[in-house]
């Protein structure tokens, strides 16, 4: 008996060991595929969705392994699979009690209404993260909650209101991410958050404050290799030499960012070096090389909105679906009082014909009295 009792302790311990192995190895994978995201997103996506295959996985690995697919997908633009895993996601949310984890979690997702350009139901999610994290004891842990709410909402106020209130709320998602550079993947944040400084400065046509933003982006990505958000930044400076009227460093930047970014496969970023090189060979009347890029840049727009497409109208699917069910779950809360008040008529309307029925044979009855 003792001996069994041995082996059971001996096997418990082994498998306890080896499931800790798991755990740090699934982490590990996923640390490295969140590390792909900018550069290989193809990658990424490989990795993370092999490790989604493990039964093991916790809650909080599912979560993450799906938040790092469809953040890969959201740099390729492939919106529409971006939506898929996000709704993922949003199913596991009940599922989900750990308060940071879903401040998380919730962001995302308001990111994903944000990117399909469905602004009021972004916010309504962007402020559910919010009190979520502002009621959190430890400040220090959830600056990158704060910082990724605070670009977002810069995003969308950029778009609904103007680049002044937009300004703000990138200096406040700044602010807050440079408090978490101990995790050297966070220079990619501030990058982003640089980077979309610079194009709010320059539609202000405050161009030098605009190119020391692009600068400041590009040295937050060196900090990471963020090939593509190098390429973004360097972009953003072409587009202020552009303004100056130095077409021909415009270009050479521009074309640094194209050799910088092939392998990423982002078609938003590759459409916005085409059209910005067509517009520098336009201003240097050389013909060919603008058909050339303008023809490109045309290709990609019609692809990504194609995909844009594609994933709003899943997003409104989803919409009414959710919609269709929360009047189905109030329908049925409500059909008791529904049958009760159904009863009530009924039985009004039966009393009242009783009564009608009473009354015409009283007044028979009277009529024949009178009559006699």
């Amino acid at each position: 008996m003792r001996s069994n009792y041995l082996t059971y302790i001996c096997l418990l311990l082994i498998f306890t060991t080896l499931s800790g192995l798991a755990q740090d190895n699934v982490d590990s994978l996923l640390q490295d595929a969140s590390k792909l995201i900018y550069d290989d997103p193809d990658k990424a996506i490989e990795i993370a969705q092999d490790v989604y295959q493990n039964s093991e996985i916790s809650i909080k690995q599912k979560v993450n392994l799906l938040l790092t697919i469809s953040t890969a997908y959201t740099s390729k633009r492939d919106y529409e699979n971006s939506l898929k895993y996000v709704l993922e996601i949003e199913d596991l949310l009940p599922s989900i009690n750990n308060d940071i984890l879903k401040m998380n979690v919730i962001n995302r997702i308001g990111a994903q209404y944000q990117d399909l350009k469905i602004y009021d139901k972004a916010i309504d999610y962007l402020d559910e993260s919010l009190e979520l994290i502002q009621k959190y004891p430890n400040q220090d842990s959830v600056q990158t909650y704060l910082g990724y709410n605070a670009i977002l909402r810069g995003f969308i106020y950029r778009e609904q209101m103007s680049c002044d209130i937009a300004l703000k709320y990138f200096d406040k998602a700044i602010e807050a991410y440079k408090k978490t550079l101990q995790n050297p993947l966070m220079n990619a944040n501030v990058s982003i958050c640089y980077y979309n400084q610079g194009n709010c400065l320059l539609t202000l046509d405050k161009l030098t404050d605009a190119k020391s933003s692009f600068l400041q982006s590009i040295e937050y990505a060196k900090e990471n290799n963020a090939t593509s958000l190098i390429a973004f930044a360097q972009k953003g400076l072409a587009e202020v030499k552009t303004r100056e009227g130095n077409y021909q460093e415009s270009i050479e930047l521009l074309q640094n960012a194209l050799l910088t970014s092939e392998n990423v496969g982002d078609l938003v970023l590759n459409r916005g070096l085409y059209y910005g090189l067509s517009n520098n060979y336009i201003a240097l009347k050389d013909w060919e090389k603008y058909t050339e890029f303008r023809n490109k840049y045309l290709e990609l727009q019609r692809e990504t909105k194609g995909s844009e497409r594609q994933s709003i109208n899943q997003s409104l699917l989803k919409l009414t679906q959710t919609k269709a069910k929360e009047i189905e779950q109030l329908q049925k809360q409500n059909l008791p009082i529904q049958i009760v008040l159904l009863g009530g008529v009924l039985l009004s309307l039966f009393l009242l014909v009783r009564e009608i029925i009473t009354s015409e044979k009283r007044l028979k009855s009277l009529e024949k009295e009178l009559k006699d």
